[in-house]
């Protein structure tokens, strides 16, 4: 191998011990498959930098959930680099906003090859091997909970510097869907030339410029419905100074997903249950062998749509469904089945009509295709109550929308019902 090719892992967002988010484990066997789940997910990233070998692993930042780290997640995550630098694996770390650097910590005694980067300036770290350094790594940690100053503005690269790294916990441009900490922009990293750029906070996997140079890996491990798919780290592989791939490799233990069911062509609520299981088990043989956590959509519209109005039979079809994938192994849990449908009626052509109901349809389209304005207009009299109009302006323009189709469906159970 020649000296200038190497390869490293980075990884991002471990949040070691984070509680899984908008879900009710009212099945006791996978309570603690899911507080277990952060931790599984860091055993298989040590496991894979020692199974494929590599010179080095960059953390970069949040590998804890909060500044009061559990003392539980500061020895996994200190055993793990023991276990690297045992293999000569040399480990470097940033920390983010969940864990700014001096926020709650036990006293730990890291590995020599262990790298922690402060807070007050970026620190540039040579690795070497055989003599010779083949790369540097350059980072700085969050010194607050909410890093608001771009600290991307504080490196820099010297020209005569070999394979260049930045390690950084930031925010790169807008739209992220993330809280916008130690923002940046992409050009801002361009111009500063380095080889790579080794990014956390954003919990989606992304590459954001042509050359694979800066790069989100994404979290290790899905906790809610926001954080469906595949979660991992990237593989780099540098050959003669270059990047010369980057592999994603998925180490999460239990993985979230959504699935949409459609209503349509189904006559029968039994045919309905076995379109849900079939779904469910085509989902969990997509998971590489994993844990799956699910929630279904019911869509579209069917003949079914007067029975799934009825009474618990969404819920009762939730339970069927749970009952159907109980024993699997690794376990499916269905969290919810969303109600998604519509009624076999032409919509479209019900608003043209004259009567009471085509009226609040039309009322209806206009809150959800404009729930700002309408808001303002169709619920001015509602809204002069100062607690109703407290209560409807925290709503987002998405929620009104939800809440707008849900009445909506009320109105036409009713209203055709009467007619």
């Amino acid at each position: 191998m020649s000296s200038r090719s190497f390869s490293f892992i980075h990884v991002a967002d471990l949040h070691l011990d984070s509680p899984f988010k908008g879900i009710t484990a009212k099945n006791a066997a996978i309570a603690d498959p899911l507080r277990s789940a952060t931790f599984r997910a860091f055993d298989a990233l040590i496991d894979l930098c020692i199974e494929r070998a590599v010179q080095f692993l960059v953390v970069a930042g949040d590998i804890y959930d909060g500044e009061d780290r559990s003392l539980r997640a500061q020895l996994r995550f200190h055993d793990g680099l023991v276990r690297l630098a045992e293999k000569n694996i040399a480990t470097y770390v940033v920390h983010g906003n969940h864990d700014p650097y001096g926020s709650r910590s036990s006293s730990l005694s890291f590995p020599a090859n262990v790298h922690i980067f402060g807070y007050r300036h970026v620190e540039s770290m040579p690795f070497v091997r055989e003599g010779a350094t083949v790369a540097v790594i350059s980072g700085i940690s969050h010194a607050r909970k909410n890093e608001t100053e771009d600290l991307a503005k504080r490196f820099a690269r010297r020209a005569s510097e070999p394979f260049h790294i930045g390690l950084l916990h930031c925010t790169v441009g807008t739209n992220t869907g993330h809280d916008p900490y130690a923002p940046c922009q992409l050009s801002e990293l361009l111009d500063l030339e380095f080889d790579y750029w080794a990014l956390g906070h954003v919990h989606e996997q992304s590459v954001l410029d042509d050359r694979s140079t800066v790069c989100y890996t994404g979290n290790t491990q899905g906790r809610s419905f926001r954080e469906t798919g595949r979660k991992g780290c990237h593989l780099v592989t540098v050959e003669d100074g270059v990047v010369a791939g980057v592999e994603f490799c998925a180490l999460d233990a239990i993985r979230w997903a959504e699935i949409d069911v459609g209503i349509e062509g189904i006559p029968t609520l039994d045919r309905l249950s076995l379109a849900l299981h079939t779904s469910v088990r085509d989902l969990a043989r997509q998971a590489d062998g994993r844990a799956v956590i699910c929630r279904a959509r019911l869509t579209g519209r069917g003949a079914l749509y007067p029975e799934l109005r009825k009474g618990n039979n969404v819920e009762e079809l939730l339970e069927r469904t749970r009952e159907s994938l109980a024993y699997d192994d690794p376990f499916v849990w269905m969290q919810e089945i969303d109600f998604h449908c519509r009624p076999e009626i032409d919509m479209e052509e019900r608003r043209k009509g004259a009567d009471f109901l085509a009226q609040v349809l039309r009322i209806s389209r206009e809150l959800r295709d404009e729930p700002t304005r309408a808001r303002q207009r169709e619920l001015s009299d509602l809204l002069s109550n100062r607690a109703v109009n407290s209560a409807v302006q925290g709503f987002t323009d998405d929620e009104v929308r939800t809440m707008v189709e849900r009445a909506e469906l009320i109105c036409i159970d009713a209203l055709e019902a009467d007619e």
